[in-house]
């Protein structure tokens, strides 16, 4: 029993401690009339830019200053939440927190202290929602809140969702249309690629496993946002050199065959290929053999 006692007693020592020193950032913080202070390791930083820019630029940048370090910020809703959990913080002060910025922390394992808790984070005047909160509503997760403050649309991610539910290969959405499609391999890409290409130029593009041959018929088409179960390195890096927006659940470094024995054949033949257009026409070529 005295051990149980001993134990607790020890807690609310531990917390008060966390308390106190969660206080003493958050009085800081409106002494300096800052937006944020990042305390790691006893060295401290101050960041004033609007709404979640610095903690943006910071994931970007300098994800180092925010691993194992203990913020306070000025409101913490949803957005500021997921890149503060994306960052890897030890732990949250804040004079206010949204209810669901709350949640997502207390799902991370990340320590909060705030002195007032809303429901949801409105907009200075108080007529409407924080254009932020309500950008991602919907978002799930920490990883897809913090992929939509980057760019991605909600869309991206529950089309995926949509894929793996119904079994299918290939969703492209675009025009405020949505087209489904369920061939092995390419095949679709192709197809849309010849007879369709305005279906792909600006597109949200959700597909099962990405490799190169089907990341160069997107790039050679124009989609801007592509969402996968599993994307190859080589996928990824052209994506990248292209400026297209991707979302992977798994990289891999290959994609391989169905034997799982060596690289997919498709991919093989156009592994040293640089050229885009290049490796479309040789797929082009390929098909119509």
């Amino acid at each position: 029993m005295k051990n149980y006692t001993l134990f607790a007693a020890l807690c609310v020592l531990m917390l008060t401690g966390c308390n106190r020193q969660a206080e003493k950032m958050l009085d800081a913080l409106e002494q300096q009339g800052v937006g944020m202070i990042i305390d790691n390791h006893g060295e401290t930083t101050t960041y004033s830019l609007p709404g979640v820019q610095d903690l943006l630029r910071l994931t970007a940048d300098e994800p180092e200053w925010l691993k194992g370090a203990a913020v306070a910020d000025k409101r913490v809703g949803k957005a500021a939440a997921c890149l503060l959990i994306e960052g890897g913080v030890k732990s949250v002060c804040t004079p206010l927190v949204s209810t669901p910025a709350r949640q997502m922390l207390e799902e991370a394992g990340i320590p909060l202290y705030a002195r007032e808790e809303i429901p949801l984070m409105v907009n200075k005047d108080g007529t409407d929602l924080c254009p932020m909160e309500k950008k991602l509503l919907d978002a799930k997760t920490p990883e897809q809140c913090a992929a939509i403050l980057r760019g991605a649309t909600i869309e991206g991610f529950q089309m995926l969702d949509m894929l793996n539910e119904q079994g299918l290969s290939l969703l492209v959405f675009n025009h405020d249309s949505l087209t489904t499609h369920a061939n092995r391999g390419v095949q679709d890409l192709l197809q849309l690629i010849s007879e369709q290409p305005e279906r792909l130029q600006g597109a949200v593009v959700a597909d099962k496993i990405i490799g190169k041959a089907a990341a160069a018929i997107m790039a050679t088409g124009g989609v801007r946002e592509v969402h996968t179960n599993i994307i190859c390195t080589p996928a990824k890096r052209l994506f990248e050199r292209q400026g297209i927006l991707i979302f992977a659940t798994e990289e891999v470094p290959m994609i391989l065959n169905r034997d799982k024995s060596s690289m997919c054949p498709i991919d093989t033949q156009i592994a040293d290929i640089e050229s885009i257009e290049e490796c479309v026409a040789i797929l082009q070529a390929r098909l119509a053999h």
